[in-house]
């Protein structure tokens, strides 16, 4: 994953001062890091903050929790949250695994940056956050990604520039929301990987894949070569059988989809011809393609 993702946290804290040295990490006390030039940091109560509504994550390992509420524990706080006011109290930006941390720990209040934020803003710096981190799973980074699109309006190459992601990799992480919701929850709690979910969309209909899935978790074990294998017979069968399709055919599909870099399917018509079904994931992606074919 690239670690460079947009202007990252770092816009938020300055370059000299973002992180401490492993030495200075062991006695850095919440006095040391209020002297630190440039950064005010605040002592909020944890009672004045709420949680970001639109964090990206959805899931926090416990393991992994449990380890940083004894690593604060131990060490104290290495670098504070970053809040933005909202009234008279504050939300949460970046920092939730922290602030949960401290809750578990009862602590009355916690380190804080206080920054002014808007909403797109604090959903960009939250997946920046997860990401750089690599705190995600598929599933809630595609949700992270496809709400910048749907709901803030920005187009796939903003969204990916934002994130600096390329945007090839945007629109195939948005596309694993067209999976069932039984395959999506499978993927989130990590029963198959994101080579097998990939496999998985290669099929046409929603009850294939789910079909192919129920196969997947039964033959426990499969790889991604396995499922492949077990995928691309379905797939020829469905190409000879219900559409015809002869070799040039599926040659030019390869062409086109490899043209266009989305999926398309070319079909026998009943009455004669062919018929030349282009797909794509959302309104930005289906503009880029019509600006391309007009």
């Amino acid at each position: 994953m690239n670690t460079g993702l947009g202007r990252g946290l770092s816009s938020l804290i300055p370059p000299k001062h973002n992180q401490f040295s492993n030495a200075n990490a062991l006695s850095a006390s919440d006095q040391d890091l209020q002297q630190l030039p440039f950064i005010k940091i605040h002592e909020i109560p944890l009672l004045s903050i709420a949680p970001n509504p639109l964090q990206p994550r959805q899931h926090f390992d416990e393991k992994n929790l449990t380890e940083l509420v004894e690593s604060i524990r131990h060490y104290g706080l290495l670098e504070p949250v970053i809040v933005t006011k909202k009234g008279e109290q504050y939300q949460l930006v970046a920092g939730e695994r922290r602030f949960r941390a401290f809750k578990i720990l009862k602590k009355n209040s916690i380190p804080a940056i206080i920054k002014t934020a808007s909403d797109l803003e604090r959903l960009e710096l939250a997946m920046i956050e997860n990401l750089q981190r690599q705190d995600l799973n598929p599933i809630e980074k595609a949700q992270g990604m496809a709400k910048l699109v749907n709901d803030f309006g920005l187009t796939q190459a903003e969204a990916a520039q934002k994130l600096g992601v390329a945007r090839s990799s945007l629109a195939n992480a948005i596309r694993l929301l067209d999976l069932p919701t039984e395959i999506q929850l499978a993927l989130s709690s990590g029963k198959i990987s994101e080579g097998h979910a990939k496999i998985l969309l290669s099929l046409d209909s929603g009850q294939e894949r789910l079909n192919a899935f129920h196969q997947l978790i039964k033959g426990r074990g499969l790889s991604v070569q396995d499922l492949s294998l077990v995928v691309q017979p379905k797939r020829r069968s469905k190409k000879n059988n219900d559409q015809n399709q002869d070799f040039n055919l599926r040659s030019l599909e390869d062409s086109l989809q490899s043209i266009l870099n989305t999926k398309v399917s070319i079909k026998n018509k009943t009455t004669g011809g062919k018929r030349i079904i282009i797909e794509t994931y959302s309104d930005e992606d289906f503009k880029r393609v019509l600006k391309f074919l007009s």
